[in-house]
């Protein structure tokens, strides 16, 4: 493989080294997760509109609950795209709320440009902080994360839920999971892919310093599990249930399926449920690149496993101090072992960096 570059990014007023390469020469290129932050530019929603499983599933879920309904659109992005398709849908009114002012203004351009004024507002506002004039009776929202509860669906949805909505109101999607894997990576040089340069920059200085970022895995990343898969959280938007819990704790077991393996970490992905009785999309096998795997480094040269082994994951979500996105913690634990659980922590916005090995070599200290 060719050896991977260093080289320099501005981060404020000092200059970060980073260990790059173009993701062509990388089999597992790295890039950060994105849609925690607000660094989406026109490459990013470009692909938004890639007609896969994600748009066809989208569309038919709004087909089947926007006709003569209030809607509201919780983060409309540039084209304002489910809001267009709902009101195309027969939607009554729709409410697309977009917090960024420059996106909220291409979103009222691509509303105006659909002869859609009259039937949709733009309300540049955070949506935990708008007033609608009439609760919604469906709510669409696409803020799910690479794991699925970070973008803060749960505490905006929520906040919807209570202020926003009719006690009866329809949810797109209705239930957003991430499950995991364990995944050896073992005997591969990390490096970042050089075209997330610019993104990891924007991440940096959207927050206000460097810190240990999420990672996401490009290349055949469903290719890579040694292990089984199992949800480690389910997140349920229904009227006839409970809003889900902001902070919770789920340990689950994977069974080791590949011989001769070692574990480096695990692999989180979502799984979206847009509508009841329709095909839930999982992301990491099906066709959509909507959202990316998360790696979740555990072990720089791995651990040693075999076929039958079965590991015991502790999945923790905690609401970070902005009160909308989640933090998290891993722990792995292996039967027969006396050794500390394996653990990896994932805050939104911390100070911490170069806390872990595989950051410390992405990052080397100047």
């Amino acid at each position: 493989m060719t050896a991977a570059r260093t080289v320099s990014i501005a981060i404020g007023d000092h200059e970060l080294a980073v260990r790059a390469l173009p993701a062509r020469d990388l089999p597992f290129p790295l890039f950060p997760s994105m849609g925690e932050y607000p660094v989406y530019d026109d490459l990013v929603y470009d692909g938004f509109d890639r007609p896969d499983d994600r748009l066809r599933a989208y569309r038919d879920a709004i087909d089947d609950a926007a006709r003569g309904k209030t809607v509201l659109d919780v983060g409309t992005g540039r084209d304002a795209l489910w809001a267009v398709h709902a009101a195309r849908a027969g939607a009554r009114h729709v409410f697309a709320v977009e917090q960024q002012p420059e996106v909220a203004d291409r979103a009222r351009q691509a509303v105006a440009a659909a002869g859609l004024t009259n039937r949709i507002t733009v309300l540049e506002e955070l949506s935990t902080e708008v007033v609608l004039p009439e609760p919604a009776q469906v709510c669409i929202s696409e803020i799910v994360g690479n794991i699925a509860s970070a973008e803060g669906a749960i505490a905006a949805l929520g906040d919807a839920r209570n202020r926003l909505c009719t006690p009866d109101c329809a949810w797109i999607p209705f239930r957003i999971q991430t499950w995991a894997a364990a995944v050896d990576l073992s005997g591969r040089r990390a490096a970042l892919a050089t075209e997330s340069l610019p993104y990891v920059k924007q991440i940096f200085n959207a927050v206000g310093h460097p810190f240990d970022l999420r990672l996401c895995l490009g290349g055949p990343a469903e290719t890579l599990p040694v292990s089984s898969a199992a949800a480690v959280e389910s997140i349920v938007f229904d009227h006839r249930r409970d809003p889900p819990a902001p902070d919770a704790t789920s340990t689950v077991e994977l069974t080791v399926e590949a011989p001769a393996s070692r574990v480096t970490g695990l692999m989180l992905w979502p799984r979206v449920a847009v509508a009841p009785q329709r095909p839930e999309i999982d992301t990491l096998t099906g066709n959509t690149r909507g959202w990316a795997p998360i790696y979740a480094p555990l072990s720089p040269g791995g651990f040693p496993v075999r076929p039958g082994d079965t590991l015991t994951v502790t999945f923790e979500r905690t609401t970070s101090n902005d009160g909308l996105h989640p933090d998290y913690r891993l722990s792995v634990t292996r039967p027969g072992t006396t050794t500390e659980p394996a653990t990896w922590t994932s805050p939104h916005h911390s100070e911490d960096f170069r806390t872990t090995p595989l950051h410390r070599d992405l990052f080397p200290a100047s």
